[in-house]
């Protein structure tokens, strides 16, 4: 008699390890397919960071507590610090935090600015510090915060024929940089680290934490789904296509030289597009947005005398 070639299902071999096989799998394609949705969520909603000085204890300046409301119904939290008394006011500066920051991350930029006689406004955008909103845009929505600042100042008896520029960091920089392009009240933007596209920053960022295999291997999902989630494409903010529609007028880019999350790059990269009227400084030894910390006092020098070459009097 013939030995049956029917497997022995009691064997080690047999049925029982298909099943685990194909489950296995299908745990691992779940959560390939998972973590890409989580990465993109979790960039559009950062943890909020509450400030704990204000303008007064961090340097003793008066200052007023305002709460402004943007087009599409966001609440917006900020303070107004004006120039000292007895100085002449020599425009205003709107001041714009980084992601995951909030107004009094723009705190180190405030002494220099006021001292010169600059009215300064700094606020928390959308999903930041008090302000409302639930999801960061990355210069999607952001621009509606500056809009309803700018409205603001220009609602204000003494401010509103004043020259008025833009001082950002990171996420704020880039934010400037968009807004500026549309916007003619704006008369000069700084911008210390920007990125020069939504996409890239995301790949920067994502290679930074995880490395350039799993970074590279998440990126694509992460880009789409947080697109459907802005409601744009994430190579559609981009920075460096705006500042050729900010001229004539000034910008200067800041960015450190060590700068690991945003490479110099990205500066370079908005410099090239529009060479007549941007300029770049790159720090030696900076990391990112740490220039006004290494270099405070030649940082404020640097930012001053640009203002006083490009706004008006």
């Amino acid at each position: 008699m013939s030995k049956s070639i029917l497997p022995d299902p009691t064997h080690p071999a047999a049925g029982p390890r298909r099943p685990k096989h194909w489950l296995r799998h299908g745990v691992v394609a779940a959560a390939t397919a998972a973590i890409p949705a989580g990465l993109a969520w979790v960039f559009l909603h950062p943890p909020r960071k509450l400030h704990g000085k204000n303008p007064r204890t961090a340097f003793g300046f008066t200052f007023e507590h305002i709460r402004l409301r943007t087009e599409d119904g966001v609440f917006l939290a900020g303070w107004y610090v004006p120039p000292p008394r007895q100085t002449p006011l020599r425009g205003v500066v709107v001041l714009c935090h980084g992601y995951s920051g909030n107004r009094a991350t723009m705190l180190p930029y405030l002494d220099f600015l006021h001292q010169a006689g600059f009215a300064c406004v700094l606020f928390d955008f959308r999903a930041h510090g008090w302000s409302g909103g639930t999801m960061a845009t990355f210069g999607y929505r952001e621009p509606l915060d500056l809009e309803a600042v700018l409205d603001w100042v220009g609602t204000r008896i003494g401010l509103r024929d004043a020259p008025v520029a833009l001082l950002g960091e990171s996420m704020g920089a880039a934010v400037a940089l968009l807004f500026a392009a549309g916007e003619p009240r704006v008369g000069a933007v700084v911008a210390d680290s920007p990125f020069a596209r939504f996409d890239g920053a995301v790949e920067e960022r994502l290679r930074f934490a995880f490395g350039p295999v799993v970074g590279g291997v998440v990126l694509p999902e992460t880009l789409r789904i947080g697109g459907d989630l802005l409601g744009i494409p994430c190579d559609e903010i981009a920075p460096e296509e705006a500042v050729t529609r900010i001229a004539p007028r000034p910008v200067f880019l800041i960015h450190g030289a060590d700068d690991p999350q945003l490479t110099p790059d990205n500066s370079h990269r908005i410099r090239n597009a529009a060479p007549d009227t941007v300029e770049l400084w790159e720090v030696a030894g900076a990391r990112h947005c740490q220039a006004v910390h290494l270099t405070h006092d030649e940082y404020g020098k640097r930012v001053i005398a640009f203002f006083e070459k490009s706004l008006p009097r």
